[in-house]
């Protein structure tokens, strides 16, 4: 099968969760067909790594974004006065139309992927070639809940107007795909709100079970870990709302805990109080968080906003490190309060309850062997793959005898 294969990132380097998601879905597809690569890039980055992409697709097509730095700000107050959503306005690009349409003018292309709504227009340029959109979240209750906790009143006011578009765009575009791939029962049913019982699958967002293995008795025993790159606006949140509201409930109770953020673009408050405390410490960015979260007793991902499954949340699991988070964190993931994951949504019951851990260490144990059980039976990207597989043929097959 020829599968164009359209994504807003090049996937590489494969270190956090939506690359993490894209690499495998492409890896998975290219083990048996033959991929037609085109996506995007903010800056030089994407191009840096288009040799990897080389290794597994017939061609690739890479295209920098029109719409960056102050070009994006422009964009962004323009925005205003639109009725399409902004991260759909900043991937357009007619370029990539024309390429679309020389390869669907080829004859050959059977299946489409198109990864994410910010290009879900393209759709547009492919005609009667059957096509399969994978939302890894869905976007406008990622923008909602974004809305929900900045404090900017001019920011609130701009995300709860993309949250209206978005909204009206995801309950028209779903409806024009043969497929449209979820990461979770959760986000089908926000979808089906929107957009009605459409030809939704889920495929969850999926670990390497066998990269994330369970680690080691931990070597730091009063030590929590947290892994992301603090750079995005969901990320940036959790982590200020730990240390403004979490944090000094722990530090006042147990003052010999210590928590460890690893991850790039700490942000401002993290900084200062690490210069003040030897209990708090960031990392920059790493190539690999395995042995961070091996070292550290519990995980913790304290986020308000976002959506979609959270990758590092799992990749934590596979390791049989017992995670505590909130709602939003663990939104999408089967897996049992209490038992398999630790829930909780206010600084007060977050702080009790990941102290709780750290003081009763084989309980935190036993949390971490059995979150691993679920990643094996559920989540690990070889049990995934096969319903990746089916997905795409059915939708040749389906197209073929219409």
């Amino acid at each position: 099968m020829n599968i164009l294969f359209i994504s807003t990132e090049n996937p590489f380097p494969v270190d956090h969760g939506h690359h993490l998601r894209t690499y495998y879905v492409l890896k998975t597809l290219a083990q048996e067909n033959r991929v037609f690569f085109i996506g995007f890039t903010q800056d030089n980055s994407g191009f840096r790594y288009q040799d990897e992409l080389k290794k597994m697709c017939e061609s690739v097509d890479i295209f920098q974004l029109r719409y960056h730095g102050w070009r994006q700000q422009i964009l962004a107050l323009k925005n205003i006065f639109s009725s399409k959503p902004l991260i759909v306005e900043k991937y357009f690009d007619t370029r990539a139309v024309e390429r679309i349409q020389e390869l669907i003018a080829g004859g050959d292309i059977d299946v489409v992927h198109i990864d994410m709504l910010h290009i879900a227009s393209y759709k547009n340029a492919i005609n009667t070639v059957p096509c399969v959109l994978t939302n890894h979240n869905v976007e406008s209750v990622r923008i909602l809940r974004w809305s929900n906790v900045v404090k900017n009143p001019f920011l609130k006011t701009y995300l709860r107007l993309q949250y209206k578009k978005l909204q009206d765009f995801e309950g028209c575009v779903c409806g024009q795909f043969d497929r449209c791939v979820v990461v979770s029962e959760y986000d089908r049913e926000c979808l089906r709100q929107m957009c009605g019982d459409l030809h939704f699958e889920i495929v969850a967002n999926g670990v390497n079970a066998v990269y994330f293995q369970p680690a080691r008795a931990p070597t730091r025993p009063d030590e929590l870990v947290w892994t992301g790159s603090m750079k995005g606006p969901y990320n940036r949140d959790a982590v200020q709302y730990f240390l403004a509201e979490i944090w000094p409930l722990i530090h006042q109770v147990h003052p010999g805990i210590t928590v460890n953020f690893v991850g790039d673009s700490p942000v401002e408050q993290l900084v200062r109080l690490a210069e003040k405390s030897a209990h708090v410490k960031y990392t920059g960015y790493v190539d690999d968080v395995r042995p961070y979260v091996a070292d550290a007793a519990v995980f913790i991902a304290p986020l308000r906003s976002g959506s979609g499954t959270k990758i590092k949340v799992l990749n934590a699991m596979a390791q049989a490190r017992p995670v505590v988070t909130t709602s939003i964190g663990a939104e999408g993931i089967e897996a049992w309060d209490g038992k398999e994951i630790i829930i909780a949504d206010s600084p007060g019951e977050f702080a009790e309850k990941t102290m709780y851990l750290i003081q009763h260490p084989q309980e935190a144990q036993q949390i971490g062997l059995r979150a691993r059980k679920v990643i094996e039976e559920k989540y690990a990207w070889s049990v995934l793959e096969e319903k990746i597989k089916n997905i795409y043929e059915d939708v040749k097959r389906e197209h073929a005898t219409a």
